[in-house]
């Protein structure tokens, strides 16, 4: 059935259902005024008397034909279509195709790559800056306080969070890794790390000598400062008394007895009572005046562990490499050195790396261009102090672990 014998059977029964609802049981127009369809085709009616008054849903002959016309052009357009659609010259069908915009979670999914979520269930993504909050705060591989730490960071270090639940965050770590640290470790609030100032302890200072009298007889030792207190022990000629006080002529040694003071001198006696020639106090060599000095400088440096790393820092606040050395020198030995690891590299004398010593300067070449990029203090016991990175700051780390040193340089 085509389309035109389609349309003109709907417009008959169009036709036939409006006149029965209207004329059929009417009582008031009574059977002879009933209208009676005697066939199934379209009722014909001329303009100046119509079936049923205005009311009466017929075609006339004239309408009749603008609808077979209308039919026939409607055909045409259907096989003109056809011949489009069939065409693939004609009609493409990506003209007509409308690509609806992605949803959240498809885009979620491009941007997350491979990234693992930590939990389905009320998931958060992130992407934004959180620092740590705790003294030390544990990176795992998995979110499992029992699985592989790959890193422990310090209070106030910065990262990246890609997600997070309530109990764990998905962060980035080092070299594109990732890791989870507990939530409730880190902060989305900045949080300024601890800045350790250690005062500085120059050269080796002798220590006072302590209040010492000697005693210039047997020497009776009482609880309490008269000869009335119980005795408690005696002393021999000569013997050394660290004074802690003296009371009413009584003095309390550091132990806790007493003795008479003017029993007692506060110079060396002999066995016999006699004035002890003093025995000198041997002045340090150079080598042990040297070694104080530079367990010294060791110790000072490595109050400086915990700092954060700041490009271009030079004091406690941050440091960057070189601006460490610097900072060091000039505030323990008052060596100033450039800013500069090449530049401080060209200073000093040069000492191989088989032979270093406390204090020595060692540079390294990460990029292999024959200049040095990055500078640390050895601090003996092989272990090196540097101002590392952003990440972890200055921290001390052993040599033996350190790649691409280049050559080493003293300047005390």
């Amino acid at each position: 059935m085509n389309t035109r014998t389609l349309k003109i059977i709907t417009g008959i029964l169009t036709a036939v259902t409006t006149l029965t609802l209207i004329n059929v049981g009417d009582g008031r127009n009574g059977p002879e005024n009933e209208v009676h369809l005697q066939c199934s085709s379209l009722v014909y009616a001329s303009s100046s008397n119509r079936y049923a008054g205005a009311n009466a849903n017929v075609m006339t002959r004239e309408e009749e034909e603008e609808a077979e016309r209308r039919a026939e052009e409607a055909d045409t357009e259907e096989e003109n279509m056809k011949i489009k659609l069939d065409n693939p010259n004609v009609f493409n069908i990506d003209d007509y195709t409308i690509t609806a915009p992605a949803n959240y979670e498809e885009i979620a999914e491009k941007v997350r790559g491979d990234e693992e979520p930590v939990n389905d269930t009320d998931e958060n993504y992130d992407g934004k800056y959180v620092w740590t909050k705790d003294t030390l705060t544990h990176a795992y591989a998995l979110p499992n306080t029992s699985s592989k730490i790959l890193v422990n960071y310090r209070k106030g270090v910065k990262l990246i969070r890609i997600s997070y639940t309530q109990e764990w965050s998905y962060i980035r770590i080092s070299k594109g890794r990732k890791a989870y640290v507990l939530t409730k470790s880190v902060s989305s609030k900045k949080v300024n790390s601890p800045t350790p100032t250690p005062k500085p302890q120059r050269y080796y200072i002798p220590q006072p000598k302590k209040n010492v009298v000697y005693a210039t007889c047997s020497l009776n030792t009482r609880s309490g400062p008269g000869i009335t207190y119980s005795k408690i022990s005696t002393l021999r000629t000569g013997t050394e008394i660290v004074v802690a006080s003296k009371t009413n002529g009584w003095i309390k040694s550091d132990k806790g007895w007493y003795v008479k003071a003017d029993l007692c001198v506060n110079y060396p006696l002999t066995a016999n009572g006699k004035k002890a020639t003093p025995t000198p106090t041997p002045k340090p060599s150079a080598a042990q005046l040297r070694y104080m000095r530079l367990s010294g400088f060791a110790r000072y440096v490595s109050g400086y562990v915990g700092c954060r790393y700041v490009y271009g820092g030079s004091s406690p606040s941050g440091f960057d490499c070189s601006g460490f050395t610097m900072y060091c020198y000039a505030k323990y030995y008052g060596i100033n050195l450039p800013h500069g690891a090449n530049m401080q590299m060209h200073r000093g004398r040069k000492v191989s790396l088989k032979a270093l010593q406390t204090g020595d300067l060692i540079f390294f070449d990460h990029d292999h261009n024959g200049k040095a990029d990055h500078v640390g203090i050895y601090v003996g016991g092989g272990k090196l102090v540097h101002a590392s990175n952003a990440r972890v700051g200055v921290i001390k780390v052993s040599l033996s672990g350190k790649k691409d040193a280049i050559a080493a340089r003293r300047y005390i």
